[in-house]
C-alpha cells in the first residue's frame, strides 16, 4: 500500500536533507581557522577580536587585537582614562599552558568634554577606531592538530558630550596548531596598532614643583622632534596637572619642558613620574614611554598601565580560579572535542527526569512495533531523530537571533525565564496529558506522541515524539553537556548549529541501537492490553510536568497572572474536550465542524488570555549579586553560591539530595561558609554576568568564593553534584 510506503519517502527526504546541513557545517569547519571572531555591537561600539595569524605554532608568540568601531561623536579610553573616565580591559580564558602579556593600549588623543551645567573634563582617549593588542605565547609542547580556542571578555566606557554608557562583549577565536605559523588576513592591520604602542625609551626625565606650577623636563636625543611637529605630554596618573591645563612648551637644545598648572591637591612633587610623550608630525604619531624612574617604567610597561593594570590583576584570579569552558571541554578540546561532549551529553539526556515521560512512551512505541518489517522500525526511529534535529536546530536559530537582536550573549535555558514560553510548555503536557487519557485524538500524529501504542504508520507521530522530548529537555543540563553548551553559544552561528546538532544525535542515538537490535526489547512484555493502561498511566506524569511548570510561573508572575495563565490553560483543555466529544469521526459532518470552530474559538481565547499574561510580571530583584558576596567576604566568610532556577530540574535535585541536606548545611556552618542562592528563574543580569565571568552558559553552577578575596574562587563541576564534592571544594580552601 502506498499509504506505508510514503511516509518512509518524506523521512528519507528530511534525512537527506539533515544530512546536507550537518556535512555543510563540518565542511565549514574544515577552515575553522578564524583570524577574527564574530563581531559583537553595544550600543556605540562595535567590539571583534583579531589573530595575527590563522595558524599558529607551539612555543611561537603570536598577537591579539581588540578591534573597536565607534559611533561618530563617541569616544573610548586609554589605560589612564582621566579623573572619570574607566579603561578598556580584555580579560581572557587561556588553554592550559599559555601565556599572555598585558593589554597595550596605542597613543591617545586628548578629549576635552563639557557636559553642560558648567561641568567640563578632560580625559584620553580614542575615537572612530582603535585596535588594542595583546601577545600570547603557547606553551612549547603544545600538540599539533586541532584548534585551541581562546575566549575574550571586553569591557569598556563610550561616552559622549551628554552621557556615558558602559559597554562589553564576550568573544572567542579558535586557531589550529601546526609546524609553522601562518599569518592572517589581518595581520597587518594587527602589526600596524602594535607598532603605534608607545617605546619604552631611557630618556633621563625631571618634574619639579614650582609654586603652581609643576614642569617636567624630558632629555631627547637629536632628530626626534622634527621641525614644525606637535608634542604632547600624557601623564600614567592624576591630581598631578590640572586636567583642564594647556601647558606651555618650551623645546631647548638635548631636550622640552612641558610645564603645567598643578592639581589643587598636589602639594609636593611627587617622587616618580611616568607618562607618554606624543611627536605628531607630518608622517604621523610616535609615543615613547618615559620615566623618572626608568625601571619603575619598564615595570609599568611589563603590567600594563595603571588604569588596565588593576582590572587585569583582578581577573587574573578569575580567570585561574574558574579555568573557564575553553579548559573544560574534555577529550583534548578543540572542535572535536566539544562535539563530541555535545554527543554524549546527548545520550546522557536521555535519564534525566525531564524527558523520562517521553522516552517512557518512545520505548514502548518500539514495543508496540515488534515484529513488524525492520524498515518500518528504523523509519520510525529516523522519524523521531528528526523530530530531535529540526527543534534543536529550531532552538539553535532561536538563540542565535536573540544574541543577533539583543547584542548580548545568550546562556543555555534563557527561553525558560519568559514565562510565554514556560506557559506554552504547560499547555503542551495538558494537551498531550488529555490526548493519552483518550479524551481527543489528532489522527495520527498525537496518537503516536502517547495515543494508540500500537499503531503501526504513525511517522508523523514519532517526529512529534522527538520535538517533545527537546521541549522537555530543555530544563535539564547533562554532564558533558554544560562546557559544549557554554562554547557554542558564544561561537559564530555555523559552530553553534553543528554542537546543538552533535547534541541531538547524541539524543537520537539510544533509539537506533533499538531499531538495530530489536531483540534488546525482549526483557519488556510483549504487547497487549496492559500498554492502553500504561498509555492512561503516562498520562499523570504529563500532568506532574505541568504542575511543576506551574511552580515556575508562580515565581515568574504576580498573584493576577499566575490565575490568568491556569485559566489559559484550563480553556485549552475545554477545547481539547470540545474537540473530543463533538468533533470525532462518529458524528456527522455538521457536529464535527460545528465542534472543530467551538474548539478553534476556545483555544484562541486561551492564546488571547494567555499573552495577557506576559505583562502581569512578579517584581524583578534588584539586589545585585555581587555585592551579597562581597558582603559576606567583607564578614570574614567563604561564600557558597548556588545559581539556580524554579525551572531547572537537575538543580532542585541537586538542592534536595546534596545542597540543602543537613549534612552539607553542617558543613558550611563548620568551615565558616555562608550559603547564598541566585535565583536565575527570571532574567537578571547581574546574574548572567558573574556566570558568564566563570564561563558558565547557565545554571546550574556552584562557585565557592574564599573571604580572602585576592584567592581564587573554586568551581564545582557541572550537573549532578554529590556531598564529596561538596566536601572538595571547602578543603581547597585550606
Amino acid at each position: 500500500m502506498n499509504s506505508i510506503s510514503h511516509p518512509p519517502r518524506i523521512a528519507s527526504r528530511w534525512a537527506l536533507a539533515l544530512a546536507f546541513l550537518f556535512s555543510s557545517v563540518l565542511f565549514q569547519t574544515n577552515s575553522y581557522a578564524q583570524s577574527k571572531s564574530q563581531a559583537v555591537r553595544d550600543r556605540q561600539v562595535e567590539a571583534q577580536l583579531l589573530s595575527s595569524r590563522s595558524t599558529i605554532q607551539p612555543g611561537v608568540p603570536f598577537t591579539l587585537g581588540l578591534k573597536f568601531e565607534i559611533d561618530d561623536h563617541w569616544h573610548t579610553y586609554w589605560s589612564n582614562p582621566g579623573n572619570t573616565g574607566v579603561p578598556t580591559s580584555l580579560n581572557l580564558t587561556l588553554p592550559e599552558g599559555f601565556t599572555a602579556g598585558p593589554l597595550l593600549f596605542p597613543i591617545p588623543k586628548r578629549f576635552v568634554v563639557d557636559f553642560g551645567y558648567n561641568i567640563i573634563e578632560a580625559g584620553f582617549g580614542y575615537e572612530k577606531s582603535v585596535v588594542h593588542t595583546i601577545v600570547v605565547t603557547p606553551p612549547a609542547d603544545l600538540a599539533i592538530g586541532p584548534p585551541v580556542t581562546i575566549l575574550a571578555a571586553a569591557k569598556w566606557l563610550m561616552c559622549n558630550d551628554k552621557e556615558c554608557v558602559p559597554g562589553k562583549a564576550t568573544l572567542s577565536i579558535s586557531l589550529p596548531v601546526a609546524e609553522s605559523e601562518t599569518p592572517s588576513d589581518v595581520a597587518e592591520m594587527v602589526g600596524k596598532n602594535l607598532a603605534k604602542v608607545p617605546d619604552l625609551v631611557d630618556w633621563k626625565t625631571d618634574l619639579s614643583l614650582d609654586g603652581e606650577s609643576v614642569s617636567v623636563t624630558i632629555a631627547t636625543p637629536e632628530g626626534i622632534i622634527p621641525e614644525g611637529a606637535e608634542t604632547h605630554l600624557h601623564p600614567d596618573k592624576n591630581y598631578i596637572f590640572q586636567q583642564l591645563s594647556v601647558p606651555e612648551i618650551k623645546n631647548g637644545a638635548g631636550n622640552i619642558t612641558f610645564t603645567f598648572k598643578k592639581d589643587e591637591t598636589l602639594e609636593a612633587a611627587p617622587e616618580e613620574f611616568s607618562g607618554v610623550f606624543v611627536v605628531e608630525s607630518d608622517s604621523g604619531k610616535t609615543g615613547y614611554r618615559i620615566s623618572s624612574d626608568p625601571d619603575a617604567a619598564r615595570k609599568a610597561a611589563d603590567l600594563s598601565f595603571t588604569g588596565a593594570k588593576i582590572d587585569n590583576e583582578k581577573t587574573t584570579n578569575q580567570i585561574s580560579a574558574a579555568e573557564q569552558a575553553a579548559n573544560e571541554i574534555p577529550f583534548g578540546g578543540g572542535l572535536l572535542g566539544v562535539l563530541l561532549a555535545a554527543f554524549l551529553g546527548g545520550m546522557l539526556l536521555n535519564i534525566m527526569p525531564c524527558v523520562f515521560p517521553v522516552i517512557s512512551l518512545k520505548v514502548l512505541s518500539f514495543v508496540g512495533q515488534a515484529g513488524e518489517d525492520r524498515k518500518k522500525v528504523f523509519y520510525h526511529a529516523l522519524a523521531f531523530t528528526i523530530g530531535i534535529l529540526v527543534f534543536f536546530l529550531l532552538l539553535a536559530v532561536a538563540l542565535i537571533a536573540l544574541r543577533s537582536v539583543t547584542g548580548e550573549d545568550v546562556n543555555w535555558g534563557a527561553q525558560l525565564q519568559q514565562p510565554l514560553f514556560v506557559l506554552g510548555l504547560v499547555i503542551i503536557m495538558v494537551l498531550v496529558a488529555l490526548s493519552l487519557f483518550g479524551v481527543f485524538e489528532i489522527g495520527s500524529s498525537m496518537a503516536s506522541v502517547g495515543g494508540d501504542l500500537a499503531n503501526k504508520s504513525g511517522y508523523s507521530g514519532s517526529f512529534w515524539s522527538g520535538a517533545l522530548a527537546v521541549l522537555l529537555a530543555t530544563p535539564c543540563t547533562a554532564p558533558l553537556m554544560a562546557p559544549a553548551i557554554t562554547f557554542a553559544l558564544v561561537q559564530p552561528a555555523f559552530i553553534t548549529i553543528i554542537v546543538m546538532l552533535a547534541l541531538g544525535l547524541g539524543m537520537a542515538a539510544p533509539y537506533f541501537v533499538f531499531a538495530i537490535f530489536p531483540k534488546l526489547l525482549d526483557v519488556i512484555p510483549p504487547p497487549g492490553a496492559w500498554m492502553e493502561t500504561f498509555k492512561q498511566f503516562m498520562g499523570f506524569p504529563m500532568l506532574a510536568v505541568a504542575v511543576w511548570l506551574i511552580g515556575v510561573l508562580s515565581v515568574q508572575l504576580n498573584v493576577q497572572g499566575l490565575q490568568w495563565a491556569l485559566t489559559a490553560a484550563l480553556l485549552v483543555g475545554f477545547a481539547a474536550w470540545i474537540l473530543g466529544r463533538y468533533a470525532s469521526f462518529d458524528k456527522s459532518k455538521s457536529t464535527q465542524t460545528k465542534g472543530r470552530i467551538a474548539a478553534i474559538l476556545v483555544f484562541a481565547i486561551a492564546l488571547f488570555i494567555g499573552f495577557k499574561t506576559n505583562s502581569l510580571r512578579a517584581a524583578p530583584n534588584t539586589e545585585d549579586i555581587r555585592d551579597v558576596i562581597t558582603a559576606h567576604q567583607s564578614e570574614g566568610k567563604h561564600v557558597f553560591v548556588d545559581f539556580t532556577a524554579e525551572w531547572c530540574a537537575t538543580c532542585k535535585a541537586n538542592e534536595r539530595l546534596t545542597i540543602k541536606t543537613d549534612k552539607t548545611q553542617a558543613a558550611f556552618a563548620d568551615n565558616n561558609v555562608e550559603f547564598v542562592i541566585a535565583d536565575w528563574t527570571n532574567h537578571d543580569p547581574n546574574i548572567s554576568a558573574l556566570l558568564k565571568e566563570y564561563g558558565k552558559s547557565g545554571v546550574p553552577a556552584y562557585i565557592l568564593f574564599p573571604s580572602d578575596k585576592s584567592k581564587p574562587a573554586i568551581k564545582l563541576d557541572d550537573g549532578i553534584i554529590t556531598h564529596s564534592d561538596v566536601l572538595e571544594a571547602i578543603a581547597e580552601l585550606k
